[in-house]
């Protein structure tokens, strides 16, 4: 089954002035990123945490109103239940992963219209890595959060998904597509849900793996 978790340790890291990843978040073992958004009248999670009293402590500290944004259905985990209920978070997935056997949480809202969360923010549907993949644009730090639609490689490079396995809901296809659509967007920064964030040359790196000029 499924299973995101925490590990204790140092609860956040700052990657700019309005952008927090959430530390200690696993995959079973494996760690992953999630990030929170600090937004002027809201916050807004991308994909879940594990949920833990120290984080709610955090989050609530904002005294804002809580939304959270899942990248693929796969991050509709089962703390994102407890979370609707302990801060009244509001879960926005793409309709189209509404059927993903790995959505462990009914989100409050399924979306096939793109929803407007501030003016610096834009969710881009990027459907491969799962049929109602997102990535979300942070226009002011130039921040692309990616979930699995792209991610980096402990060389600093776009780490090669043409190789990986693909399910029926997933496609090869569809996520190089939606890969050379991320190149239209203003970014310096990728930050994925798996492996390694990019900073600073992700666009650079993104068209030399896609070999687009």
């Amino acid at each position: 089954m499924f299973a995101c978790k925490s590990k204790t340790d140092t609860l956040y890291t700052k990657l700019s002035e309005n952008i927090y990843e959430i530390n200690n978040q696993y995959f079973y073992d494996e760690k992953v990123h999630i990030y929170l958004i600090v937004l002027k009248d809201k916050l807004l999670l991308f994909d879940i945490p594990a949920y833990s009293e120290d984080l709610e402590t955090f989050i609530t500290s904002f005294k804002k109103p809580v939304y959270a944004i899942l990248s693929h259905g796969s991050c509709g985990i089962e703390d994102g239940t407890k979370w609707q209920s302990r801060i009244n978070l509001k879960v926005y997935a793409h309709s189209k992963d509404e059927n993903h056997p790995w959505l462990k949480m009914k989100p409050d809202f399924f979306f096939s219209e793109i929803p407007f969360f501030a003016d610096n923010i834009e969710v881009i549907y990027t459907p491969g890595h799962s049929r109602g993949a997102i990535c979300l644009l942070e226009k002011k730090s130039k921040s692309l959060f990616t979930g699995d639609t792209v991610y980096g490689d402990k060389t600093g490079n776009i780490k090669d998904f043409r190789k990986e396995s693909y399910t029926e809901y997933e496609n090869l296809n569809d996520r190089l597509s939606s890969c050379k659509k991320l190149l239209k967007y203003d970014f310096e920064n990728i930050y994925p849900f798996h492996y390694e964030m990019i900073k600073k040359t992700a666009k650079e790196r993104l068209q030399i793996y896609l070999n687009v000029k």
